[in-house]
């Protein structure tokens, strides 16, 4: 009697183990297209800063345990920026339109296409009577996300200026840091 028991609890725990993972199993990877930083006004941009947003929209996309479950495919940068329109491939300081998502979107077969605009950039550091040490950060941007299952766009804007001596909370890459994390999370995920 035991013994069945047993045997019984056995085959229901494999039951519930290979049924488990083939639920886990049934959704589609979505593809996504991260579009490179793009800045406007002729910004001159600060190479930290723009790393900090491209590493922010991939780990938007990185799931744990993402290479057992996958839940997003991230298209190769390399074959985002050979999508782009022939005037955008090596000019990042053009204006980000909506139409531009839809169309690499299409292009790509990516279902979220998510692209990030840097509007406004200043970083001044500089010394005032007082011998002390002055940051002066003015940092603005907006993230816009297309998907194209829904045919919808969700577009965020933020802006922050920083005028002071305390040289580590002014930085702009803790800045932006903080200001692109605060906008992904108003990003839906779409899963």
């Amino acid at each position: 009697m035991i013994v069945k028991k047993q045997v019984c609890y056995v085959a229901l725990l494999i039951c519930l183990f290979v049924t488990g993972f083939s639920t886990c199993f049934a959704h589609d990877v979505q593809k996504v297209a991260i579009l490179p930083v793009f800045y406007s006004h002729n910004i001159s941009m600060n190479k930290d800063v723009e790393s900090i947003i491209k590493t922010a929209l991939v780990n938007k996309f990185h799931m744990p345990l993402s290479k057992i479950v996958p839940f997003y495919e991230i298209i190769p940068e390399a074959e985002v920026i050979a999508s782009l329109p022939v005037q955008l491939k090596y000019k990042k300081n053009s204006k980000l339109d909506n139409n531009l998502l839809a169309e690499v979107g299409n292009e790509m077969n990516a279902d979220i296409v998510i692209a990030v605009e840097v509007t406004s950039f200043q970083d001044d550091s500089r010394i005032n009577w007082d011998g002390d040490r002055i940051q002066e950060t003015d940092l603005a941007m907006r993230i816009i996300n297309y998907h194209r299952p829904s045919r919808t766009y969700t577009e965020r804007k933020d802006h922050q200026y920083y005028l002071g001596d305390d040289i580590q909370w002014g930085r702009p890459e803790y800045i932006a840091d903080q200001m692109i994390d605060n906008l992904l999370n108003k990003i839906p995920n779409y899963r």
